[in-house]
């Protein structure tokens, strides 16, 4: 049968079995993993498989280990992207309708249908729920849900409430990051590409004009090191840009049209008109501190979007203002001193540039100057200018902003740092300062040392992400959680508000462990009193209530919470910090997986591009095992993985060979072993240990290479040797259910042609047989294939077939000189030890000069009984690769000189 036959076979047999709902047993370990509910507002494709696919490969292996496993999925529809596609579609954008037809198929009079959020919703989680059954996950769908439904609603308000009780809700006037096209806050789910924007406080420091026209107006400058304000060489300003004059307050600043645009909803600027860069250029500037007059420059690097589109310029103490200067020829001006660091002469960043070879502002060195400089001045810089001198650079940086500020020649404004960032409509976010926003209040000092206390108990896989963690609960200060308008749960202490899509998916999974059985429950009985007898425990409830209570202690808690790793700065942390404000410290979750992405022949996937593969027609091309192992197995988690076709045909073709195995495997039965079959079975044994700890560990690419690659390649060992003659029942038997959690499908199918009994999927893992592990079989196969290797390059040497070979295997005097070398690691005692031995001197030094050259990585060889009993045993099969005659001897009954030459585990060839 094809791939997608055998896969739609156990597809189908699973679902009628309802193999994977998951029901609480008292008498079973239960373990609960959970993925990210997908977000369905147009297909998926094979990027989103790794997360699904390596949390499937977890839960599939814990019920290998005879867990009882909850894997639950539902989808979320909260906030603005699904009704902004639904608009767009229906306006008959051809950007998005040229998507839908040349990637996915959607054919534009299909996509017209699409218009209505809602029907937009059915479709797509339709198609998504689809592929994943396709691809062989094991959910329980009984507890699918929506991110609108009435009832979720109901508990994502009780999250709320709950909250606000505790403190961690508070209303005020923010900055929060917005959309002027929407007119509605924004998050990493309302952006272009999920990003979250963020926000950073930055000081504008306003530097007097001077020269004909200049009139009372100022140059505005932002930046992030107000400290290094004594230290203004230069204003550099982009001669290409477009410049306005525009009144704030009482002031008239000039400011680049773009930054004024983006700033405007901060700052409440009134625009006057345009400016030209060459009448700016001609003018210079007073630093409002030192009172020098320093030039206006023009620099093509600035960005009219980026802050207020003018710069100052600092060329001691940034990289890139040296870089400039030395571009222009200017790199010999005086540079003055602002901070001190101690390695570092009067210019820092002259001094890294140089050491650093960076040749250019382009040059990407460059960023690794300026990083080396501003982190290392932060931190152990020290002030060698101005009033606060001999202060530390991160006290005094505060002190000289609120001074400036004090004197009328700074302000402070809110920036969005990792800018520009496009929302989904296309407009690009901006800042904004609105009043009576409800915010989560992350900086609470006491809150932040739960999360910290939780992150410490918890697996993170992979552990070197536990930085991150730390980094964003550390940073996480008031987060807005309410949108003017979009789908969801609406806000309880004002309906007007919707609340935004990162804060109502931070709980959820406590609602997948009772969302199957309220179906009979109206909504309205889902009050508070509901869910705080249900999810805290508080007060007393019926038959009903009690069995949902159950269920969720059962379940609860989350043991593996899979995402991708872009997640970890938003709602993976905000993950911990909701369940440790609102569950007791037993239900707080154990344990965090992320990945990578998935590339596509190496590079990132876009529309632009059209390099996307929609999952399900990825599926029907491949087959949903191929694709399966393809996305999770080509790096370690948290690297990105490339997919490309040739991986996947690879895999296909290594699972033909397997299959054809399998077949003949069947009609020959269980039979007694030979030293080939004692080989294999030994390798597997082996490799059983290892991967049931890789499992554990999530070490998904390493397990791939041991329980596939190398299995397949000894496979393909083991077809030549075994002459055709295929015995491999008791190796497959145990094999399926190993590799059954990454190919689900090919081992149900493996595990049936071979008469096993019910799924694959709950066989018990295997436990690695000690008495079949033999390390002398092992190392006398990897002998022969040495051997088999060394005719081969031989003849190839002397460009001739062999007429006959004869293998020499070592004395059993050489093996004890081997021992002897390792007890006397030098000449001189070896000599010695072997002349009392009485060991044949005359042909010990020359044997002993070869074992010195490697003696402290010397392993001890294999018996001569068992070297030649090895190769005694492939005397047949190395005959038929050769087709000529080959007789295997020991070194005693030599028929040629150079046998002399045999070492232990490297036998004398005589090619003739």
């Amino acid at each position: 049968m094809d791939a997608n036959t055998v896969e739609s076979k156990w597809s189908s047999r699973w679902a009628e079995a309802r193999a994977f709902e998951a029901d609480p047993d008292p008498k079973k370990k239960k373990r609960f993993v959970t993925a990210a509910f997908p977000y369905p507002n147009s297909p998926q494709h094979i990027g989103h498989a790794r997360t699904y696919t390596t949390a499937d490969i977890y839960a599939r292996y814990l019920r290998l280990k005879g867990r009882n496993v909850l894997f639950p999925m539902g989808f979320h529809v909260t906030g603005t992207p699904i009704l902004a596609m639904a608009k767009r579609i229906a306006a008959k954008d051809p950007d998005v309708l040229g998507v839908f037809d040349r990637i996915y198929g959607i054919p534009p009079s299909e996509a017209a249908k699409l218009t209505e959020p809602r029907t937009l919703v059915a479709h797509f989680s339709t198609e998504i729920e689809q592929g994943m059954r396709e691809m062989g996950y094991s959910i329980d769908w009984r507890r699918k849900f929506y991110s609108y439904d009435p009832k979720f609603n109901k508990f994502i308000q009780w999250q709320f409430r709950r909250l606000k009780e505790l403190g961690y809700l508070v209303k005020g006037e923010y900055p929060i990051a917005w959309c002027p096209a929407d007119r509605n806050a924004v998050s990493a789910h309302d952006t272009r590409g999920d990003v979250d924007p963020e926000l950073d406080n930055v000081t504008v420091i306003k530097f007097a004009l001077i020269g004909h026209g200049a009139a009372g107006e100022c140059l505005v400058v932002t930046t992030y090191r107000p400290e290094t304000i004594y230290g203004v060489t230069n204003i550099w300003l982009n001669p290409k840009a477009t410049y306005v004059r525009a009144k704030h307050g009482k002031e008239t600043l000039i400011i680049a049209e773009e930054a004024a645009k983006l700033l405007d909803l901060q700052l409440k600027l009134e625009v006057a008109g345009k400016v030209k860069p060459e009448d700016i250029l001609s003018m210079s500037a007073k630093n409002p501190v030192t009172g020098e007059t320093v030039p206006i420059w023009p620099a093509s690097f600035v960005k009219p979007d980026l802050g207020t589109g003018i710069v100052m310029s600092v060329p001691a103490h940034a990289p890139l203002d040296y870089l400039a200067l030395r571009d222009l020829g200017k790199g010999g001006m005086k540079m003055p001193q602002v901070v001190s660091l101690k390695g570092y002469g009067a210019a820092p960043a002259k001094e890294a540039v140089e050491r650093l070879g960076v040749k250019t502002q382009d040059d990407p060195k460059s960023e690794e100057a300026t990083k080396e400089i501003y982190t290392r001045e932060a931190h152990e810089g020290v002030m060698a200018a101005g009033e606060f001198k001999g202060e530390h650079v991160s006290t005094a940086r505060e002190k000289i902003a609120a001074k400036m500020a004090k004197d009328g020649n700074a302000f402070p404004i809110v920036t969005i740092s990792n800018g520009p960032i496009r929302c989904r409509c296309g407009a690009t976010i901006v800042v904004n300062i609105l009043k009576d926003q409800w915010f989560i209040d992350y900086g609470i000092a006491g809150w932040k040392e739960k999360a910290k206390e939780c992150l410490a108990s918890m697996t993170i896989i992979p552990e070197k992400t536990r930085s991150e963690y730390l980094y964003t609960i550390d940073w996480l200060k008031t987060r807005p959680c309410t949108r003017a308008a979009g789908l969801g749960t609406k806000f309880p202490f004002d309906e007007t508000k919707m609340i935004e899509a990162l804060s109502d998916s931070t709980i959820y999974m406590a609602y997948y462990t009772i969302v199957h059985l309220l179906k009979d429950v109206d909504a309205a009985a889902l009050d508070d009193a509901f869910f705080d007898y249900v999810l805290l425990g508080k007060g007393s409830g019926s038959t009903k209530l009690k069995a949902l209570r159950e269920s969720f202690l059962y379940w609860y808690p989350v043991d593996s919470r899979h995402s991708a790793g872009d997640l970890i700065r938003n709602h993976l942390t905000l993950f911990i910090f909701i369940h440790t404000a609102i569950l007791e410290k037993k239900l707080w979750p154990r344990q965090i997986v992320t990945n990578g992405f998935v590339l596509m022949d190496g590079q990132k996937m876009s529309k632009s591009m059209g390099n996307i593969l929609p999952l399900r027609k990825a599926i029907k091309e491949y087959g949903a095992d191929v694709i399966r192992f393809s996305v999770v197995s080509g790096a370690e988690l948290s690297t990105d993985t490339d997919f490309n076709r040739t991986v996947a045909e690879g895999v296909r073709s290594r699972l033909a060979l397997i299959t054809r195995l399998v077949e003949e495997s069947r009609r020959k039965g269980p039979a007694q072993h030979g030293r080939i079959e004692k080989w294999l079975l030994s390798r597997l044994n082996r490799k059983i240990g290892l991967a049931d700890r890789m499992y554990g560990e999530l070490a998904i690419r390493d397990l791939a290479l041991q329980i596939f690659y190398d299995v397949v390649s000894d496979l393909q060992w083991y077809a030549k040797r075994s002459k055709g003659e295929v015995n491999l029942h008791d190796f497959f038997t145990k094999w399926a259910v190993l590799i059954a959690p990454f190919m689900p499908h090919y081992a149900e199918e493996c595990w049936e042609t071979l008469g096993g009994k019910g799924f694959v999927a709950f066989a018990p893992f295997p436990v690695p047989d000690e008495s079949k592990i033999d390390d002398a079989v092992e190392r006398g196969e990897e002998l022969i294939r040495r051997v088999h290797g060394d005719v081969e390059k031989i003849s190839g040497l002397i460009k001739k077939k062999p007429a006959r070979v004869t293998v020499y295997v070592a004395s059993d005097w050489k093996r004890k000189l081997y021992g002897m070398a390792k007890a006397n690691p030098s000449f001189e005692a070896l000599m010695k030890a072997a002349a009392a031995e009485k060991l044949p001197m005359k042909d010990v030094q020359n044997v002993a000069k070869q074992i010195m050259k490697n003696v402290h990585s010397l392993a001890l060889p294999l018996s001569q009984k068992d070297e030649f009993e090895a190769l005694k045993d492939a005397e047949a099969f190395l005959s038929a690769e050769y087709s000529c005659p080959v007789e295997v001897l020991p070194e005693e009954k030599a028929k040629h000189d150079k046998a002399k030459s045999a070492l232990p585990d490297k036998p004398a060839i005589v090619l003739e």
